[in-house]
């Protein structure tokens, strides 16, 4: 495990779990589905907040145990953990690992990390870029940038972590200047600068 404080770890749980669920501000929302289907959003929700809050405060090497151990607390595996009563993770994580999936709360879905990229557009970098501004599609580029511009548009204040060279840097840099919206950086930028004044005066 990395250094953590119990405390944030479920603080960062619930401020995910909380901003998937706006969902559920939304009437049109809750027409398009049944009791059964709002259920499985918000248990899908958790789960993810779950995943990508406490299960990723480990080491790389570590996320393999990880995720045998989350799916057999999930299944009821555990002794002294009482079982749920119906099945928890999506069929989904029967071929992959935790960690290789994100869900979407407006469409009720998960989906691998690598559906969210097109395959034939990936890594076409206009002639010219320099070597530091590529940042090469991997998995690990996708769930960080999303993750990050997630965190972003829902005002969650965001720390990477991790040895020089690993990229956090153009990750951050490249969800700054192309993944958000031209009007939403602006308002953001505005923003910080008009704080960075009130604080300077």
């Amino acid at each position: 495990m990395t250094p953590t404080v119990d405390q944030n770890l479920v603080n960062g749980l619930l401020r995910n779990w909380t901003h998937m669920l706006k969902v559920f501000n939304d009437d049109a929302f809750l027409a398009q589905h049944d009791k059964k289907a709002l259920n499985t959003v918000i248990d899908s929700s958790f789960i993810y907040s779950v995943i990508w809050s406490v299960c990723i405060s480990i080491d790389t090497g570590s996320r393999k145990k990880m995720d045998q151990h989350f799916k057999k607390v999930c299944d009821g595996q555990i002794d002294n953990l009482k079982k749920f009563s119906k099945k928890v993770l999506h069929s989904c994580f029967d071929r992959g690992t935790i960690y290789d999936y994100v869900f979407f709360p407006e469409s009720n879905t998960w989906k691998n990390w690598l559906d969210l990229t097109d395959p034939s557009q990936r890594d076409k970098f206009p002639e010219g870029t320099l070597v530091q501004d590529i940042v090469v599609t991997t998995i690990d580029s996708i769930r960080y940038s999303y993750i990050l511009e997630f965190n972003i548009k829902n005002n969650i204040p965001t720390l990477f972590c991790g040895p020089t060279g690993t990229g956090k840097s153009a990750y951050i840099s490249n969800v700054l200047l192309n993944k958000l919206e031209k009007n939403k950086f602006m308002s953001i930028e505005i923003g910080y600068s008009a704080q960075s004044k009130a604080n300077m005066a």
